[in-house]
């Protein structure tokens, strides 16, 4: 199982959506090539700029005078944040169609794992510019896609594609990308780490990553250390031993499943939580890992949510599991007469499993049966595609 995931080719997208707020308001006045901005409550500060008006120059940070004399025919309009939540929802709606691996960033930003998706959507680039046309077609939004080896090239890909730009860098460039870039660019460089390396000479990623670690780690700490090794395309988050994915652990899975149409009846819901739980045990056991506590999160007709999450006394990777807890928080919810449109469960507090990493905890001999069975399942699905195998109440229900 291991073996076969390591042949896997790994891509991630970075997805960053421009001027969402003030996109959907030109949506909404019948016109998207309208110059639009919101401003701050007080009315001074730009806060969102749709791209048409940042075609003609105006920024986020100017003074609204500022963008109304740069653009007499600008529109200002009035801030509306339930609105936007929707469609930010549905923008991560529709990326979440093409995998269920993607978390929000800072901002209208996502990082989607796209490992894996290339038997059932086609390439990462094809994949990132069906992504953007369904975006701008939608919802009228204007994306720029990053494609890398890891989330962090995909990042720096990212942060100089244009609006409505697709860039992509191969696994193997990613060192020669990364090294090309001012050391500006890099997370966690800020202006006094930018005079510090400069003063070392250091003024792009390249510069930094043709010097010894050793060297570096001496003179700017275990954090250079960790910035040689971004400045060579790597994602030191990802290597880290013992919390692959962050200092504290913060990375999380989710799966997801929609309800057609909306209800009420808990048997569907619970199909649903089913399916998700499928979804999301089955990427665990794919990168080796095990979670320590499952959220989940209900979605209502009117895009309304309520989550819950639970910490669990052993960590595990078994559908059983996953299901049974999700299903437990789920039922204690009070629905209210609301129709349920979508549940997502996500999987937090990773750890390397059995065989996934030098953290290996042994598996109780009920769950070693039924990793069994989900390892048989697994690679059918993976031969004959995710219909081959469902369960029963699955198919009727949802």
């Amino acid at each position: 199982m291991n073996k076969r995931r390591r042949r896997l080719k790994r891509a991630y997208a970075h997805v960053r959506v421009h001027g969402l707020e003030a996109s959907v308001e030109a949506r909404e006045h019948g016109d998207e090539g309208l110059p639009v901005v919101l401003c701050d409550e007080g009315g001074h500060q730009v806060m969102s700029v749709s791209p048409e008006a940042v075609s003609r120059g105006i920024r986020s940070g100017m003074t609204c005078w500022e963008a109304e004399r740069l653009c007499p025919e600008v529109l200002v309009a009035d801030p509306d944040g339930e609105k936007y939540a929707y469609f930010w929802q549905r923008v991560v709606d529709i990326c979440g169609d093409y995998t269920p691996d993607l978390r929000t960033e800072s901002g209208h930003e996502l990082s989607l794992d796209l490992t894996g998706t290339e038997r059932l959507f086609g390439p990462a680039k094809q994949i990132a510019q069906e992504i953007c046309n369904r975006l701008e077609a939608e919802l009228g939004v204007v994306v720029s896609v990053g494609i890398g080896v890891n989330r962090l090239v995909a990042r720096l890909a990212c942060d100089v594609a244009k609006p409505g730009q697709i860039v992509e860098v191969a696994p193997e460039k990613a060192a020669e990308f990364v090294g090309k870039l001012s050391i500006a660019l890099l997370p966690g460089v800020d202006a006094e780490w930018v005079q510090r390396l400069g003063d070392m000479g250091i003024r792009r990623a390249g510069e930094l990553a043709m010097l010894p670690a050793e060297q570096v780690e001496r003179a700017l700490g275990p954090w250079g250390r960790r910035l040689w090794e971004i400045a060579h395309g790597d994602d030191p988050d990802e290597q880290r031993k013992g919390a692959l994915f962050g200092p504290e652990g913060s990375e999380t899975f989710s799966a997801q499943a929609e309800l057609r149409p909306a209800t009420e009846e808990r048997e569907r819901v619970h199909s649903a939580l089913r399916t998700a739980a499928d979804g999301l045990a089955r990427k665990l056991r794919q990168q080796g890992l095990v979670a320590q506590r499952v959220q989940v999160v209900v979605v209502f007709n009117d895009m309304r949510k309520v989550g819950a999450r639970r910490t669990l006394g052993r960590a595990t990777r078994s559908t059983e599991v996953v299901f049974g807890v999700a299903r437990s928080l789920f039922d204690r919810m009070k629905l209210g007469g609301r129709l349920v449109r979508r549940v997502r469960i996500a999987a937090e507090r990773l750890a390397p499993g059995p065989q996934g990493g030098q953290l290996g905890l042994p598996l109780m001999e009920d769950e070693g049966r039924r990793e069994r069975l989900a390892d048989y399942i697994d690679r059918a699905k993976d031969r004959y595609g995710e219909d081959a195998v469902r369960r029963a109440s699955v198919a009727e229900l949802v």
